[in-house]
């Protein structure tokens, strides 16, 4: 059912050119018919006038509810399914196992490991801080080109873990818009959905935050990816 209508508001415009099309159609076949009717003599012309007006009728009132239902599940169940409704609120133990970088031969002795850098947005006045497996975002990808509904998948695994939120801005222009929020801790898991269908293209900042059990901010980690248009 999720991908029902996932894909229905993916097509949002699209199927509402095809009704609009198709209820021109038959609104002029219904004028056709009533201007048939009205200049029929014999009973069989009018029956057979009604008929045709009777089945233009029915095609319009269809259409009228596919529209409606249409912009229900665009309008409502798809924003319905980025919310995350989760009741436990726990506490969770944090393993760190940072990503080394290899280099040949033995390390010197009291040598310090240096983590990988985790692809993340680098502006000025945004701070960003991903980590592996505590607080990332690994879909979509950094830097990457996404439409339509996107899925963020990701880890939000911090001490003293409380809730989540993620949001987006236009690169350039800060403006924080918060899109859905979450209570249960998450590791490479799904945190919601970002429907991009109204929005401008361009570059956008994708921000997930990290709040404690006191709801207190902790951390955040950002990425930059490129909204599409939807032809």
């Amino acid at each position: 059912m999720t991908a029902v209508i996932r894909f229905l508001a993916q097509l949002e415009i699209p199927i509402y050119i095809l009704l609009g099309v198709v209820a021109v159609v038959y609104l002029r076949r219904l004028m056709i018919s009533l201007e048939e009717r009205r200049l029929s003599v014999f009973g069989l012309e009018k029956d057979a006038a009604q008929a045709k007006i009777a089945k233009a009728t029915t095609v319009l009132i269809l259409i009228g509810l596919l529209t409606m239902a249409e912009f229900i599940v665009a309008t409502f169940l798809a924003e319905k399914l980025s919310q995350e409704v989760a009741f436990a609120n726990p506490t969770v133990v944090v393993t760190r196992t940072p990503t080394l970088t290899a280099t040949p031969g033995n390390p010197p002795e009291g040598a310090t490991e240096t983590p990988t850098p985790y692809p993340q947005a680098n502006l000025e006045g945004i701070e960003s801080d991903c980590v592996q497996g505590v607080l990332e975002i690994s879909e979509p990808k950094h830097m990457s080109t996404v439409s339509g509904v996107v899925e963020i998948i990701g880890s939000v695994n911090t001490p003293a873990f409380g809730s989540y939120e993620y949001e987006f801005s236009l690169v350039g222009r800060p403006n924080w818009q918060t899109v859905a929020a979450g209570s249960e801790a998450r590791v490479d898991k799904s945190l919601g959905f970002w429907y991009t269908n109204t929005l401008e293209p361009g570059n956008y900042m994708l921000r997930l935050n990290a709040l404690d059990n006191q709801g207190k901010p902790q951390s955040a980690c950002v990425i930059i990816v490129k909204v599409k248009g939807v032809n």
